[in-house]
Order: structure tokens, then C-alpha cells, then sequence
């Protein structure tokens, strides 16, 4: 019996001895395997900016911008007007200060293919010359139709064709297979439209000898819409409902992008309207962005800051992002920067990526993060708004793809800027 309880008490010591050493093993193991999740200290300062393009992120300026590259049109090509007239349309601008309804199909169809002519990154995109085209395009294709679509209804003909009332050749001159192009046609080939447009209209001239002179277009048309930008500044941006709470949070670094220098006063006179007193404008060139950020940081100045871009050397948006950006990738500082940019432009945001590495962006909370260099505490995030108007499907699909961009939608955004820690 005795022999029988010593070795029970062998096995039992030997059991627990077994039992230790499993459990040490398994604790061993899994310390190699899966390493402790540490709560971070909070060692540095996190400061977030947030940069956004006014038009397609913040405000739709699509209907603007068709009024005015009408303006110019028909400033630029007086021959234009006789096909005006043809159309059976009335002058564009009435007596009274309004705008003729004859033109509200052209309106229309310009806002339907502003995902091609407002997207891209050059100044000459963003200045609305490209639209300025396409205006001298679509009247000069109305005239192939010969009224046949005049006043007819659906989805798209009452949108996007001359009222009955208007055509006045309506069945006294038909052309067999001629029509229109049609909206999702002008998409598909706009590139090669534009090329054609472009040099199938030159600027005419006749000089004081009487000769006439063929020239370039664009550079008229540049001068004539900055001199309608110039004169527009009682006109107002059509905001989107967020824009106010996102502009008017005082505890959130806000940077607006001015798409042309041009447009400046027409943009403050807006946000003045949108904000009354309750925010100061300041106004800089991407040179001098950093600074000012820096310094309304170091101040709490409440204030909302434009970056203008420089008209003199043609300084497209993705330089004004890229400078802002790589100057707080430069801070030697201890201040974890998160840097948000919605941008209405593919294009633009497309760009951004050859300054932001070869990298690919890590995902944090769902969000596709660019770490700008390797030795920084610098982020930076792009988005592209699923609500923009300029935006095309196919686009926001594209963005969908690359793994460098983000779709944004409003209440992603509202949510963003509204978690800033006070």
C-alpha cells in the first residue's frame, strides 16, 4: 500500500511538472509569434490639414463656367452669332440682366461634359479654355441637325436640343445622315474633338491695311475669361450643403486651392457670403503657403487660407499640393502631420503621386494613407468626391482601382473634419 502511494506521488509530481513546463512552452510561443500590442504613448503633437479644390469638392461651378465659356465664345468668333441666329436663337444675355432661355439646352449639355472639359491639371483646364471649345463645337453641330431634334422630349432630347420655338430651319434644309454628336461620342473622342475644334477655328482679324489674319485661339481665349472672371464677382458659387460647417470650423487647418488667379475675386466675395464675419480670408501663393500655415498654427489665428496659383508660370494644381506637402515632410519637429486633400480633378490627384514615392500606401481605418518619406512623420491622403458633378463614373471608378486614391463620400468627409481634437 505504501509502495503504491509513493508512486502515486510520483506521477502527480511529475504530472504538474509536465503541466509547467507545457504552459511556459505555449507562453514562449506565443510571445514569439504574436507580438504584445503596446499602448502608445503620446510623444509627439498630431496636426491635421486639410486641402481641397473649391470647384467639384467644396462647390459646383459647372453652370458658372458654361455661362461664362459662352460669353466667350461668342466674344472670340463673331461668326459665331450668325449660326446663333440661324438656330433661331435670341441674343444671350437679355436687357434686363438675364440670360436668354433659347440657351438653357447648351447649358445643359456643357454641364453634362464637364467631366471632360473641367478635369485635368493644367491652368488652362482649370481656366475653363477647354469648355470655351466645346461651346464652338456643340453650336456648330447643331446646325448638322437642321431642327430635326428640336423640341423633341425623353431623358435626353428635351435636355440637350433647341425648344420647337427656337430653330427657325426646322424641315427647310435637311441633311440625309447628318446629326449631332452625341453626348457619350464627344466623351469618347474628346481628345482628338478638341485637337480638330482647336484648329478648324482660328482667331480672325483684319488689321487697319485691311488684311486679314488667321492666329491661334487659345491665347484670346485666355485673355477674354479672365476678363469675364474679372467682372463676375457678383456672382456666387453654388455651395454645397456641408461646405459652410467644414469652412466654418474654427478648430480645423483649412486650405482652399483657387483653380485660376483669375477667379480670386469672385471666390472671396462667395465665401464671404457663405461665412459672413464669422471667418477671416487670407490669401498667398504656394511659395508662401507653409509659412502661413505655420504661422496661424503657432498663432490660433482663425483663419481660412486661399493658395493662388502663379498665372506667370502657368503653375498647375498638383505643384501647389506638391510644395505645400514636401514643406511639411521638411519640418525638423516632433509633430505627426496628417494631410488630407479632396480634389474634384482625376487628374490632379493622379499627379500627386509621382512626388509621393513609389511606395505603396499603407490602409489605415479603411483609408488608403501615402507616408511621404520613409525618415518623416508626414501623411499624406487623397481623395476624390463621389459627389463632384465634374466627375465622370468611369473616373470614379478608375479611382476605385489605383491603389494611391480614395472615393470620399460626404459623410466620410463631414466625419473627417469633424473629429478634430480640440
Amino acid at each position: 500500500m505504501k509502495a503504491f502511494q509513493k508512486a502515486s506521488a510520483t506521477i502527480f509530481a511529475a504530472a504538474v511538472l509536465l503541466l509547467a513546463l507545457m504552459s511556459a512552452t505555449v507562453s514562449a510561443f506565443v510571445s514569439f509569434a504574436a507580438p504584445q500590442r503596446h499602448t502608445p504613448t503620446m510623444l509627439f503633437q498630431t496636426s491635421d490639414l486639410y486641402i481641397y479644390s473649391i470647384d467639384g469638392t467644396l462647390a459646383s461651378m459647372s453652370e458658372f463656367k458654361s455661362k461664362i465659356a459662352i460669353r466667350a465664345a461668342l466674344n472670340i468668333w463673331p461668326s459665331l452669332l450668325s449660326v446663333v441666329e440661324e438656330l433661331g436663337m435670341k441674343p444671350f444675355d437679355n436687357s434686363d440682366g438675364s440670360i436668354s432661355d433659347d440657351y438653357s439646352w447648351l447649358i445643359q449639355k456643357l454641364g453634362a461634359l464637364s467631366s471632360i472639359t473641367q478635369q485635368g491639371d493644367s491652368p488652362d483646364v482649370m481656366l475653363g479654355v477647354d469648355e470655351v471649345l466645346l461651346t464652338r463645337l456643340l453650336l456648330e453641330e447643331q446646325l448638322l441637325d437642321d431642327g430635326r431634334s428640336s423640341g423633341r422630349g425623353g431623358k435626353y432630347g428635351g435636355k440637350f436640343h433647341p425648344g420647337k420655338s427656337t430653330s427657325s430651319s426646322v424641315g427647310e434644309k435637311s441633311k440625309v445622315g447628318s446629326r449631332p454628336l452625341t453626348v457619350g461620342e464627344i466623351y469618347a473622342n474628346w481628345a482628338e474633338l478638341r485637337y480638330v475644334t482647336h484648329n478648324k477655328y482660328p482667331l480672325i482679324k483684319q488689321n487697319k491695311d485691311g488684311k486679314v489674319t488667321m492666329s491661334d485661339p487659345l491665347p484670346e481665349i485666355r485673355r477674354v475669361l479672365c476678363q469675364l472672371y474679372s467682372q463676375a464677382d457678383h456672382e456666387t458659387a453654388n455651395w454645397y450643403p456641408f461646405a459652410s460647417d467644414i469652412l466654418g470650423n474654427k478648430n480645423s487647418n483649412n486650405v482652399l486651392l483657387l483653380g485660376n488667379e483669375a477667379s480670386l475675386n469672385l471666390v472671396s466675395s462667395s465665401l464671404q457670403q457663405l461665412l459672413g464675419d464669422t471667418m477671416q480670408l487670407s490669401v498667398t501663393d504656394s511659395t508662401g503657403a507653409w509659412k502661413k500655415i505655420k504661422q496661424q498654427q503657432v498663432e490660433d489665428a482663425h483663419s481660412l487660407l486661399i493658395v493662388v496659383p502663379d498665372s506667370s508660370v502657368e503653375e498647375p494644381q498638383s505643384d501647389l499640393i506638391q510644395r505645400i506637402i514636401t514643406s511639411a515632410a521638411s519640418e525638423q519637429d516632433s509633430v505627426n502631420r496628417n494631410i488630407y486633400v479632396a480634389h474634384g480633378s482625376l487628374d490632379v490627384l493622379k499627379k500627386c503621386k509621382d512626388f509621393l514615392g513609389e511606395d505603396p500606401p499603407i490602409l489605415s481605418n479603411g483609408l488608403r494613407k501615402c507616408i511621404v518619406a520613409s525618415d518623416t512623420k508626414t501623411s499624406a491622403t487623397l481623395f476624390l468626391p463621389s459627389w463632384a458633378k465634374n466627375v465622370h463614373p468611369t473616373q470614379l471608378n478608375d479611382a476605385e482601382m489605383d491603389p494611391w486614391l480614395n472615393i470620399a463620400s460626404e459623410e466620410l468627409l463631414e466625419e473627417l473634419t469633424s473629429a478634430v481634437i480640440v
